[in-house]
């Protein structure tokens, strides 16, 4: 045989060793995933089922569709969710957290009912967190004292658990509060009702019962004072009666001091109190009135009026010392101004004066020279008007209507002696410039020289002056 008949026959044995080399891997992995494949059964069996999906999970990523291995993932799938979330339930429930519990618990439920002790343990939390919702119900009403509400809501709890203590407790203490709630309420309604003997036997029970309760140590011990109290407001009403005002403040305060609204007590202390003011009231504005205290003689008489207006001659006493008042306010306020020389609002105030007091002659003499130092005021201005826009013989008259009132009325003769001046320079500016226009030069010149002996720079007249001469050589 040649060379090329070896080299054949090698190759054909290479083909066959690799062959069963193939086929015997071929083997192994068919009974390695038929291995896997019998223990994921076994788990399953057993409920294994993290050990069961690992298993699974493994032929899956080797042989997608071996055998039924989908279908028994899914199915596995489902009961590790399911294992999960009982077991986190239950482990919240350890940890006390019942809301937890409840969520992992009812989702475990909602997917397989029958799902080991699931069901059972859901209604155990529930009840639980039932229960703690009540008991806290009833601690809130408890703390607000609503006695009532708490009661029931602590009964509910022991409907539902018998034995639960502390429910038990605070049902017994709400129970307790309630009759001191209604003891005490029972007692201060015979306190308003005035049945004093009765409201103090419930009050010591109370305060028998619970020493400290409420304000019930105090009401005690006004229920056992109001006798003394009815004592003093015989006493004060009697003094009254008999219009001895100290001594019926005197009693009487006492009571209101106790208690505000003791029968009539503060009304009658009130009126006794306003009589004794009136006398008082009274002898103070006589006594400001006789004196010309005008301001405080008002003050008393709107006191006496305002607490009883028919009170003997206060009314007519109040009208006199008003008018006298205002009297000597406008009188005040009008020599104010005119100090100040406000001659207007002075002229006012004295008006009103006289309008309240006709006969005041002094006041009719200030009202006299307010009026004039008006009209003086009035005129000068009308003068410096006049002044200012260069009419000189308004201003003239103005000034000399000035000077007829008062000579030395501020500066009205350096005004009136500068309207004169300018008055006189105006007409020998006009003599001047008709002559010159009717061709008599030397009776300008002689009326344009007078200016300039006058007021050297009155208008252009220094240059007529010189054309003038000019002309006439």
């Amino acid at each position: 045989m040649g060379n090329h008949g070896l080299g054949a026959m090698n190759s054909d044995m290479n083909l066959e060793l690799a062959w069963e080399k193939i086929s015997d891997e071929g083997a192994r992995r068919e009974r390695w995933l038929a291995g896997l494949y019998e223990k994921a059964r076994r788990c399953i069996a057993y409920r294994q089922w993290e050990e069961a999906l690992a298993c699974l999970e493994q032929i899956t990523l080797t042989e997608p569709g071996y055998r039924d291995t989908a279908d028994l993932t899914v199915q596995v799938w489902e009961e590790v969710r399911l294992q999960r979330a009982y077991e986190r339930g239950l482990e919240c429930l350890d940890s006390g957290d019942l809301q937890g519990a409840q969520n992992h618990l009812s989702w475990v439920v909602a997917r397989s009912p029958g799902y080991r002790d699931a069901l059972p343990r859901l209604r155990d939390v529930q009840q639980q967190a039932r229960l703690i919702e009540l008991y806290r119900r009833g601690l809130d009403y408890y703390t607000r004292g609503q006695w009532r509400e708490a009661i029931e809501a602590f009964d509910s709890v022991i409907a539902l658990e018998p034995g639960y203590r502390h429910a038990l407790d605070m049902l017994e203490d709400s129970r307790q509060r309630l009759e001191l709630s209604d003891k005490y309420a029972q007692a201060m309604a015979l306190a308003q009702q005035g049945n004093w003997d009765a409201a103090a036997n419930l009050f010591f029970q109370i305060q028998t019962q619970a020493p400290g309760y409420a304000d019930v140590a105090f009401q005690l011990r006004q229920a056992e004072r109001m006798r003394a109290l009815n004592q003093l407001y015989e006493r004060g009403r009697r003094a009254y009666q008999a219009g001895n005002w100290s001594e019926a403040i005197d009693f009487l305060d006492q009571v209101v001091a106790a208690q505000d609204d003791f029968q009539d007590a503060a009304q009658l202390l009130r009126e006794a109190i306003r009589e004794k003011q009136l006398l008082y009231l009274s002898q103070d504005a006589q006594e400001a009135f006789e004196a010309g205290r005008w301001a405080e003689a008002v003050e008393h008489y709107q006191a006496i009026v305002a607490m009883r207006p028919d009170y003997p001659h206060a009314q007519a006493r109040l009208i006199e010392a008003q008018r006298q008042r205002q009297v000597e306010k406008a009188l005040s306020e009008g020599m104010i101004r005119f100090k100040a020389r406000r001659w207007l609002e002075a002229i006012v105030h004295f008006e009103e004066v006289l309008a309240l007091d006709p006969n005041n002659h002094n006041v009719r003499k200030l009202l006299a020279q307010a009026s004039l130092q008006k009209k003086l005021e009035d005129l000068y201005a009308q003068a410096q008007r006049c002044l200012r826009d260069g009419h000189w013989v308004e201003a003239a008259e103005w000034l000399e209507q000035i000077k007829a009132l008062q000579e030395d009325y501020r500066d009205v003769g350096r005004l009136l002696a500068q309207a004169r001046l300018q008055i006189q320079l105006n007409n020998l500016y006009t003599t001047g410039q008709q002559a010159w226009e009717a061709g008599q030069r030397a009776q300008a010149l002689a009326a344009f020289e007078q200016i300039m002996d006058l007021d050297p720079n009155y208008r252009d007249v220094a240059q007529r002056v010189q054309a003038a001469r000019a002309v006439m050589g």
